[in-house]
C-alpha cells in the first residue's frame, strides 16, 4: 500500500519537477554608435516555442530620430513576429508615436543563430528603422535613421 502511495505521488510531482526545469529566458543586448538595446523574452516550460513574454529598452542616439525614441519600452504589443527553433532567433517589432495619431513609426528586425541546438550563445544582427509617416499614413514614409549593427542572446535557463 505505501508503495502505491508514493508512486502516486510522485506522478503528481514530476510534472512540477520538469515544468520548472524547462522554463527559459532569452535576453538579447547591443550597444554602439546608434542605438542601446536591451530585451528580454520568456518562453513556456511546456512548449519551447510559445512566447510568455517579451520586454526590453531601447534608446536611439542618432540625432535625425526624434526625441520619443532616444529611450523607450519595448513591450509585447509591439512584436509583429517571432521565431525560435533550434539554431535560429528572430525577432520583429513595430511601433509609432503618438499612439493616437501616428507621426513616427519605428521597427527593428532582429536575426541570429546558434552553432548548434545546445549552445547558449546566439550571434547575429539587426535592422532598425525610424520613419516620419506621409500625410497621416502607416503605408509611406521618409526614412530618417537606417541603422544596422551585430546583437546577441544569451538563454538563462531557470
Amino acid at each position: 500500500m505505501a508503495k502505491k502511495i508514493v508512486i502516486v505521488a510522485l506522478l503528481f510531482l514530476c510534472p512540477l519537477a520538469v515544468q520548472a526545469q524547462a522554463a527559459e529566458r532569452i535576453y538579447c543586448a547591443s550597444s554602439d554608435k546608434a542605438v542601446d538595446m536591451s530585451l528580454e523574452s520568456g518562453f513556456s516550460s511546456r512548449d519551447q516555442e510559445k512566447l510568455v513574454h517579451f520586454r526590453g529598452m531601447a534608446g536611439v542616439k542618432d540625432p535625425a530620430a526624434p526625441r520619443e525614441f532616444r529611450r523607450f519600452q519595448i513591450n509585447s504589443e509591439m512584436l509583429r513576429q517571432y521565431w525560435i527553433d533550434g539554431r535560429d532567433l528572430r525577432f520583429s517589432i513595430q511601433t509609432f508615436t503618438p499612439p493616437s495619431q501616428p507621426v513616427y513609426r519605428v521597427t527593428m528586425s532582429m536575426r541570429t543563430e546558434r552553432s548548434d541546438a545546445t549552445a547558449t550563445r546566439f550571434n547575429g544582427d539587426y535592422e532598425l528603422k525610424v520613419e516620419k509617416l506621409k500625410g497621416g499614413s502607416t503605408v509611406g514614409a521618409d526614412v530618417l535613421v537606417s541603422h544596422s549593427a551585430a546583437i546577441f542572446c544569451d538563454i538563462k535557463r531557470r
